[in-house]
């Protein structure tokens, strides 16, 4: 019996390796789509969101221009070459996945930086991705969705399930490697394993300059040499600027395992323009250095309204220590049992009855999760949502209508910034928007099938 399931077991390894991918998406590219007199493009099949990584390889970085994806796409059949491979070609437009799945991404690229479905993108805006089994090999800047974001960059409700992150360099995120300058990520998730040399997260590698996370989360492993988050990986002064970075009702069920250096449950070495708000952790974070159950090194931080596990964290400090003079984290210490309850819900929403956190005993293991459905990224795994939004350039009302049951609604800026807030009913509504400024903002309606986020202009 041991000898037929050792046989069967070294069959199975051949056979996996007989049929490992050695084929490339770029030689099986379809690029017919494209009309340089358009702006707006519908994509269908893999063949054609391989066509606009060969095109952005080419010089084209579709500013003002946007990619619509209509329908689910399977990109198992070659290996991925990412949407813009280097400083000179990077995708400048926006990309809306419009929640259809992306499954089977597959970067095998050990000697190369900024790897993901999207390797470099500047003044870049990417909604409603749903990423299923991505996996990502490569150096610097290594995430499922992007490797690097450079300068103004908007990710707004996007998603990874089933993530393998393989890198051997520094900012690998379970979503982003590294986001640099004035950028936002919102309503997103990783979940999965994620690997690197220094500054690993489970979500976001390295934020840098002005960056701001907002209701998003980890669930999985991390594991690093030095430097690793839940969340974050670390938050250090790598460029010039003096912006803050900042994260706000945020939370990571991340276990973080760190072999030299750092390790915290939401951020591993926070010691650069970092503030952090209405957020908690519950994994476990190891490390021979500093580890806490929150942070791992803390430094230029600011924290307010925090929590951590002490149970499933197995720690007792929510910082493992400080460089530089100690601080008086507002990081308080709860009880799996008190993790579990409304009264955690209503210190996270910190007495806002509008706020983003929920509790359902059916979702992300009883833990405190947020409405519209992204307690957990299987809660999108069926999501079909048919949304219109107009007029394109409103002025004192937006009009809403869609084909499911709309719950409630935030207009961010470019920046992150919530400016209105609301609550919907019915499957039409028009919301009231004389006291919004003229300019470009994000549109994030959650329904009773999830979210989806949209574009909008004044």
């Amino acid at each position: 019996m041991k000898k037929t399931l050792l046989f069967l077991s070294i069959l199975l390894g051949m056979t996996s390796a007989m049929f490992a991918q050695t084929t490339l998406w770029s030689d099986n590219a379809d690029t017919q789509w494209y009309n340089a007199q358009s702006t707006n493009f519908t994509l269908t099949t893999s063949a054609e969101l391989a066509g606009l990584s060969v095109l952005v390889a080419g010089g084209n970085d579709f500013a003002g221009s946007t990619i619509n994806i209509d329908g689910d796409l399977d990109l198992g059949a070659h290996l991925w070459s990412p949407i813009g491979v280097d400083d000179v070609n990077t995708f400048s437009g926006t990309f809306d996945g419009n929640s259809h799945v992306i499954s089977n991404l597959n970067v095998d690229m050990p000697n190369d930086h900024m790897v993901g479905l999207f390797g470099r993108v500047i003044n870049a805006t990417i909604v409603n991705v749903k990423l299923e089994n991505p996996t990502v090999k490569g150096i610097d800047s290594a995430g499922s969705l992007v490797g690097n974001a450079w300068q103004n960059v908007v990710i707004t409700n996007c998603h990874a399930s089933g993530v393998t992150i393989e890198s051997t360099g520094v900012n690998v995120g379970g979503l982003i490697g590294d986001m640099v300058e004035n950028g936002s990520i919102s309503a997103c998730s990783a979940e999965g394993a994620v690997n690197g040399d220094a500054q690993v997260g489970g979500l976001l590698g390295s934020p840098h300059n002005g960056v701001s996370i907002s209701e998003s989360y980890s669930r999985g492993t991390v594991s690093a040499n030095h430097l690793a988050g839940g969340l974050i990986g670390a938050s250090v002064i790598g460029f010039p600027g003096t912006l803050e970075n900042t994260v706000d009702n945020c939370y990571s069920r991340s276990n973080v395992v760190v072999v030299n250096g750092h390790a915290g449950g939401l951020v591993g070495h926070a010691t650069a323009l970092i503030s952090i708000s209405n957020s908690y952790s519950t994994g476990t974070a190891v490390g021979p250095e500093f580890d806490g159950g929150f942070i791992g090194a803390g430094g230029s931080v600011g924290t307010l309204n925090n929590f951590w596990d002490t149970e499933t964290s197995q720690h007792v400090d929510a910082v493992g220590g400080w460089q530089g003079a100690p601080g008086t984290p507002d990081i308080t210490a709860k009880t799996t049992a008190e993790m579990k309850t409304t009264a955690m819900v209503d210190l996270l929403n910190a007495g806002d009855a509008n706020g983003p956190w929920k509790l359902n005993s059916f979702e992300n293991d009883g833990y405190p999760g947020f409405v519209g459905g992204t307690a957990s990224v299987e809660a999108f795994d069926n999501v079909k949502v048919e949304m219109n939004v107009y007029p394109n350039m409103f002025n004192a009302e937006l009009n809403i209508s869609s084909d499911v049951n709309l719950n409630s609604y935030v207009i961010y800026e470019i920046s992150g910034k919530v400016i209105q807030e609301g609550s919907l009913s019915g499957n039409q509504a028009k919301i009231d928007t004389q006291k919004i400024n003229s300019g470009v903002y994000m549109l994030m309606v959650n329904t009773e099938n999830g979210a989806i986020t949209k574009k909008i202009v004044k």
